[in-house]
């Protein structure tokens, strides 16, 4: 619906027909419309400013804005006179900092004065069309935003701000705008909205991103609607204007990276190292020109003092140079220092614990784990047990609703896939599993796994049967751990293992245990190496060795 006639000044007021009659050639006498823009002789102009002045722009943009242009009123562009002007109504949307330290309240405030004087967000509208005798794109005139200062202090994250454009009727469609932030600091602009007298209808500009004052980029930002092109197909009016953003964005390869840079320009890395420290700190460049990945943002830094290859470093409190618009927001920043800080609490208080505790706290028994399911992690001191309640591991376990779990062998294979084994597991492919460590220091390298251990647990397939059906995997860490046993288990209170796990596909899609094979070096080079294997129990006695057993698996 059009808005009310008492909203919009400049309008012909309808009259009676009988009150006025119609005059040939002229509109309806019924028939609302807005007076129009041209120039007129002089004893008019001061009447035609009071109607442009008197036009009052409506509280909120929507589709249904009445177009500012007279309809049925082209005769003076197609007979050749000047032709007549239309009012674009723009709304910007900036997001506004959740939090501002005390340099950028000042910074604010000043903008806001600023503002006032003329110093302001200058916009501009560039059209798909071209100028017909210039060749250029046609553009509006500027136009600042009306109401930066008197929303200063407005709450909300977002703000919406608006700027009015008075341009041609035959403009054409607006693919562009710029936008030139002469205040003194950035701010984020989310969004642009175009309404008003144009042809085409509502225009919409997907920004996204900071604009940084004319003193940090003394260049016009560009933003273009979000109307897509091939390349092919793009209108001659922003063809020169995407060619130039584009180059902007690829840069030039010289000159340094500051913060509120967007350029896009990449480097090899040479910073890993510094080789003004000494030679110790050498680190080879990496790619090249056979492996030209990977690339990091290229930051124009100067060379180290002893090497002209190396670039140098950036030290603490400096930042890393990343384009503006990537850099992380406020919101995810406070996000990824929360989780660098639970990183850096999971590890050091459980290292504090161990240092200030008095107990070995070696694992005793089976009703240790029965403890986490029934009381928690029961520490001595308040302000241990405080601080380790926030592990999120412990409130895990301390929320979970079946002790027993853990005892199963399905949830054994779960962990097993679900942890860091994945990337172990492998098909078994040679049975029994073979060692390739030296016969002549660890024995013979078959497995002590035989055939009849595992028959029973493959649903009547036979050992080759489930081999070719992919059925079978292994965990092996057998060759892993073998050499490193002795002095592992030299340490007082520890005992590992070289260990083999075979797990079998059920029908169900899950995996098994079916075998686990527990070895130790032999005493002596060349000796046969003491092996046990141990299967799914079948008693009270095997079934606490099979826990056992698994146990150590889990531990690896």
């Amino acid at each position: 619906m059009a808005a009310p006639c008492r909203e919009l000044t400049g309008l012909r007021r309808a009259t009676p027909a009988a009150a006025r009659p119609p005059v040939p050639g002229r509109r309806g006498a019924n028939e609302l419309c807005l007076a129009p823009f041209h120039h007129t002789a002089p004893r008019q102009q001061g009447r035609r400013r009071q109607l442009r002045r008197g036009v009052k722009a409506v509280a909120a943009i929507s589709e249904d804005l009445p177009r500012l242009a007279a309809p049925g009123r082209k005769g003076a562009v197609e007979g050749g006179g000047r032709p007549e002007k239309v009012l674009v109504r723009a709304a910007l949307t900036v997001r506004r900092k959740q939090k501002e330290d005390l340099k950028e309240a000042l910074a604010g405030h000043l903008d806001a004065l600023w503002d006032m004087v003329g110093r302001s967000v200058a916009l501009e509208l560039i059209s798909t069309k071209t100028h017909p005798r210039t060749k250029k794109p046609m553009q509006s005139g500027q136009a600042s935003i009306k109401d930066w200062c008197q929303k200063r202090g407005s709450k909300g994250e977002h703000v919406v701000y608006t700027a009015e454009f008075m341009v041609d009727s035959d403009f054409g469609e607006p693919g562009a705008i710029t936008v030139a932030n002469r205040h003194h600091r950035e701010f984020f602009l989310q969004s642009i909205v175009l309404e008003g007298g144009l042809p085409c209808g509502p225009v919409h500009f997907a920004c996204n991103s900071w604009v940084q004052s004319t003193r940090e980029l003394p260049t016009k930002r560009v933003f273009f609607s979000n109307k897509p092109y091939l390349p092919s197909e793009t209108p001659p009016g922003l063809r020169e204007l995407r060619d130039k953003e584009l180059k902007d964005l690829r840069g030039d390869g010289t000159g340094v990276r500051k913060l509120s840079d967007r350029i896009y320009d990449y480097a090899t890395y040479n910073d890993l190292g510094n080789p003004d420290r000494g030679k110790e700190f050498i680190r080879p460049i990496l790619v090249g020109e056979k492996i030209p990945y990977p690339r990091r943002c290229r930051t124009g830094r100067p060379p180290t003092d002893t090497s002209m290859l190396a670039e140098s470093r950036v030290e603490k409190p400096h930042q890393i140079y990343v384009p503006r618009d990537e850099a992380f927001e406020e919101l995810k920043q406070g996000a990824f220092s929360a989780g660098r800080l639970r990183a850096v609490l999971h590890t050091l208080i459980p290292s504090m614990i161990a240092t200030i505790s008095a107990e070995t706290h070696n694992f005793q028994g089976f009703h240790h784990v029965d403890n986490l399911y029934k009381e928690g992690l029961r520490l001595k001191l308040g302000l241990q047990e405080h601080l380790f309640q926030k592990i999120p591991l412990v409130q895990k376990i301390q929320e979970s609703k079946d002790k027993f779990a853990w005892l199963r062998d399905d949830e054994f294979a779960r962990q097993t896939v679900a942890g860091i084994n994945p990337v172990n597991i492998a098909r078994l492919t040679v049975f029994p599993p073979v060692s390739k460590l030296d016969p002549a220091i660890y024995g013979s390298p078959e497995s002590s796994i035989k055939e009849a251990d595992i028959t029973c647990h493959l649903n009547g397939l036979t050992v080759q049967q489930a081999m070719d059906e992919a059925k079978l995997f292994i965990l092996d860490y057998h060759d892993i751990y073998l050499p490193f046993l002795d002095r592992i288990n030299a340490i007082e209170g520890r005992k590992a293992y070289a260990i083999r796990t075979i797990l079998f596909l059920t029908q169900a899609g899950t995996l098994k245990p079916i075998a686990i094979e527990l070895s130790l070096p032999p005493s002596q080079p060349g000796e046969p190496r003491p092996s046990k294997v141990l299967t799914p129990p079948c008693d009270a006695t095997s079934n606490w060795l099979w826990m056992l057993a698994k146990s150590s698996c889990q531990l690896q």
